[in-house]
């Protein structure tokens, strides 16, 4: 896990298998698990930006 977001929400690094390095987002209100970012350097700078 890499954040919570609350209500339930995590932010997730993928990290075996053929999705390996992709951050998905697990939202039991809007439909389970959303990929991110293709990659955990995406998800990070976009984390940093204001």
């Amino acid at each position: 896990m890499l954040s919570e977001q609350g209500c339930g929400i995590f932010d997730r690094l993928v990290v075996t298998g053929p999705r390996a390095g992709e951050v998905w987002r697990i939202d039991p209100d809007w439909g389970g698990f959303v990929p991110l970012a293709t990659g955990f350097r995406a998800w990070y700078g976009a984390w940093l930006s204001p």
